[in-house]
């Protein structure tokens, strides 16, 4: 052949494996070019990609609608539905008279003379068949799996340019545009049922019986390998390509993951073939590029797209008129407009539709006509959905929301004969002198309300509080008794019935009374129910509290965000905590007494020593308190960190000052927690100029996302008994290490790379949680209270 190419497809993730892939492709065949092209959007590093290989991001082919295209499909669909859109590039517009397509989890051992042969001989194209001889087998893999995923196996093509492969190409381009997905109970295997009918379409296709192609897991039981590193064989024959498909090298003695009982079929010569491939996979960087930097994996707003929310793209429309990344997720929570009104609290909308129409236990029983039945299905969304179908809480938001904010509260305020001089509007009922993160949201609620013209108070509270109470900031404030007839409680939800037992000759009786809870999972416990029914509304200062609370409470629940503001303090000396001043030091801080597995420190200390093997390339500061209290925990965080020269401990209670001074020391932080209430520290951060890399999930995502961070990928796990309170059916989230350690190698790396998302997380906190914007939000949501 006069021109050939050889290319493979992959996300940025999977790039161990094209490395593999390509290299044994330039040493097999030195007169072709190399491509990759990439089902994800190109990283701004320029060592990532190997310079021997051209490099065409998907979105850089002739692909019509694109976003809805990449929106369609899965990681999995869409690498394969752009498959012969990369040939009809490489062929037309490149002008290649071979190409051939391998997919990534392949290593070539041998030149394909055969299959160039073929091709120059005018074959359009070579196709290797699943099965060369018949399957007797009744075991998995078997003529039945066979049959479900195609005849040919497309890990593997090698097209000629002509106008026969021109023609079928641009057929199967057409296919894949709407129908690359994988359900084969449809009769449909992504890109690779489809061209079951390519010899019926191509009279010049070739099906090689080369059995020394396409190797792997489904016909090895047909196929003798032998051999060793010097040289692989199938039977007698020189091996020309194996297809690892399936294979994990973390567990290199098994074949595939796609066969269940393969262990047994590992002879001595393929178990020490497999090692040897998973040995090369490490060293081009397996286990160091985490799977949450796919590009296509997320609304524009963060949201992770569910796989069901594909789905009924698919089902739902053809076409969309804009980009589905930035409005599909808008049309999911619009009211679906079948279904009945009566009661505005509880509007089905097009997701829930959706979801309805595929569950027949749902289907069957309700009714979207009858009040009643909508209010279930709206319940069990809003309650229930997210765990049982692994949903973005995200996803629930926007429903808890709505039936949060038509609740009817159950008494307004008294009425007033006038104010007078010392007659107040809000009393704000908190831990008001305590340096504790619960004791700074009432000073900030206090300190923000008493902005507005509105008059304020606050009355403290002290009982059964660990934390040091040495805070004066709303000293001024603070009265004996209160007086107005609005009270916000700024306490624990489980110290409600306490305090308003040992506050109740000095509280006004007959007052509204507003709580600000703080709770850090995702299911508010049961045995709080009662403590709430003493409050007259809640205001939830996450989107993730409103979601826990909203659909379980009778009393309106709303989002009412609490003010963020600091003076930057001048960065403290770092030879004051024995810092080094020649690196770059990571931080994070957290409390003994505040249940450090939800804290996560372990995870800090993983990614930061996956990150930075070597020492002295970066520091990690972690910043504790009150360990001395429980000394077995901290002996086992001791031990964790154990001798490495590169971690900080700072094992004391400073001021919020010094705190911020610390912070401020450093130069970026990192919070890898499970789950957070709100994430102060997060927020803290950004407006000190930090970039913040913090686990994608919870109350922290009211700051943290691509734009303004770096947001780490996760898993949701049971929260194990003794590791928080009311744990039982209870989950929380399991950070992806690698994701983490990639953002810290890539902030040391390039620390310039963070000056954009620095400058849009202060304008987002600027924006939506100065004392202004909340105290506007607040004042005009207490008036509308005492107006009436």
């Amino acid at each position: 052949m006069n021109r050939l190419a050889i290319f493979t497809i992959c996300a940025n993730n999977y790039m161990p494996a094209a490395r593999v892939l390509l290299a044994s492709a330039r040493t097999h065949h030195p007169e072709a070019d190399l491509y990759l092209c990439l089902s994800d959007r190109l990283l701004d590093m320029p060592d990532f990609y190997d310079p021997d290989w051209t490099v065409i991001a998907a979105d850089q082919l002739a692909i019509v609608n694109f976003s809805e295209f990449s929106f369609r499909y899965d990681i999995m669909e869409f690498s394969t539905a752009v498959k012969p859109f990369m040939f009809q590039h490489l062929l037309n517009e490149r002008r290649y008279d071979a190409v051939l397509y391998f997919d990534p989890d392949i290593e070539i051992f041998q030149p394909l003379h055969g299959v160039l042969t073929a091709l120059s001989s005018g074959a359009s194209f070579v196709l290797t068949p699943h099965l060369l001889v018949p399957s007797e087998s009744i075991d998995e893999p078997n003529y039945f799996t066979i049959m479900r995923a195609g005849a040919y196996n497309l890990g593997f093509l090698a097209v000629g340019r002509g106008e026969e492969s021109d023609r079928v190409l641009a057929w199967w381009a057409r296919r894949v545009r709407y129908h690359c997905v994988n359900a084969q109970e449809l009769g449909i295997f992504v890109d690779q049922k489809f061209l079951d009918l390519v010899p019926g379409f191509a009279p010049s296709a070739e099906v090689s019986h080369d059995p020394t192609l396409n190797v792997a897991y489904w016909n090895l039981s047909q196929r003798s390998l032998s051999g060793s590193d010097s040289g692989w064989r199938i039977g007698t024959t020189p091996l020309t390509f194996f297809h690892f498909s399936g294979f994990d090298p973390r567990f290199p003695s098994r074949l595939t993951k796609h066969h269940n009982d393969n262990d047994k079929s590992i002879t001595e010569p393929l178990g020490r073939f497999l090692a040897d491939y998973a040995r090369k996979l490490v060293l081009s960087g397996y286990g160091t590029i985490p799977n949450g930097i796919y590009a296509y994996g997320r609304f524009a707003s963060g949201t992770a797209i569910h796989p069901l929310v594909r789905v009924m793209f698919r089902e739902w429309h053809e076409t969309w008129p804009d980009d589905p990344f930035i409005t599909y997720e808008a049309f999911l929570h619009e009211p679906w407009p079948g279904a009945s009104r009566e009661l505005p609290s509880h509007m089905v909308t097009n997701f829930q539709k959706f979801l309805y129409d595929r569950l027949p236990h749902l289907h069957a029983r309700l009714d979207l006509g009858n009040p009643a039945h909508v209010r279930e299905l709206v319940d069990w969304y809003a309650v229930d959905a997210a765990k049982e179908w692994r949903l973005d809480l995200r996803l629930i938001e926007p429903t808890a929301a709505n039936i949060g904010c038509h609740r009817v509260r159950r008494r307004s305020p008294p009425r007033m004969r006038g104010r007078g001089a010392t007659r107040k509007d809000v009393t704000v009922v908190g831990y008001l002198r305590a340096a504790s993160g619960v004791g700074e949201v009432g000073r900030q609620t206090l300190l923000t309300l008493a902005s507005s013209q509105l008059a304020v108070e606050g009355v403290d509270v002290a009982l059964g509080v660990a934390a040091i109470s040495d805070d004066v900031s709303v000293a001024g404030s603070l009265v004996k008794a209160g007086t107005a007839p609005v009270q916000i409680f700024n306490i624990n939800a489980d110290q409600i019935p306490v305090v308003l037992s040992h506050l109740h000759r000095v509280l006004r009786p007959d007052a509204v009374r507003i709580h600000i809870p703080f709770w850090e999972l995702s299911r508010v416990p049961n045995a709080w129910m009662p403590a709430f029914a003493e409050m007259d509304e809640i205001w939830a200062p996450s989107r993730f509290i409103l979601t826990a609370l909203a659909p379980r409470l009778i009393q309106p629940v709303i989002w009412m965000p609490i003010a963020i503001e600091l003076t930057a303090p001048p960065p403290l000396p770092r030879a004051r905590f024995g810092l080094p001043e020649d690196r770059f030091l990571f931080f994070f801080a957290f409390d003994f007494l505040s249940f450090k597995e939800r804290k996560n420190p372990r995870a800090a200390i993983a990614a930061f020593r996956q990150a930075f093997p070597r020492r002295g390339e970066a520091g990690l500061v972690l910043k504790c308190q009150n360990g001395a209290m429980v000394p077995d925990q901290l002996a086992a965080f001791e031990s964790e960190i154990g001798d490495n020269p590169d971690v900080f401990t700072i094992n004391q209670t400073l001021s919020r000052g010094d705190t911020l001074g610390l912070i401020a020391a450093t130069d970026a932080v990192v919070s890898l927690h499970r789950s957070e209430g709100l994430g102060l520290l997060i927020a803290e951060a950004m407006l000190l100029g930090k970039p913040v890399i913090a686990t994608d999930y919870s109350g922290s995502q009211e700051f943290l996302n691509e734009s303004t961070g770096y947001p780490v990928d996760c898993n949701l796990i049971p929260v194990a008994e003794g590791d928080y309170p009311f744990a039982t059916d209870q989950e929380w989230a399991d950070p992806d290490i690698a994701h983490a350690a990639w953002h810290m190698r890539r902030l040391v790396g390039n620390p310039d790379h963070a000056e954009a998302k620095i400058s849009q997380a202060m304008a987002h906190l600027r924006r939506n949680y100065s004392r202004a914007s909340v105290a506007a939000l607040q004042a005009r949501r207490l008036r509308s209270l005492l107006t009436r």
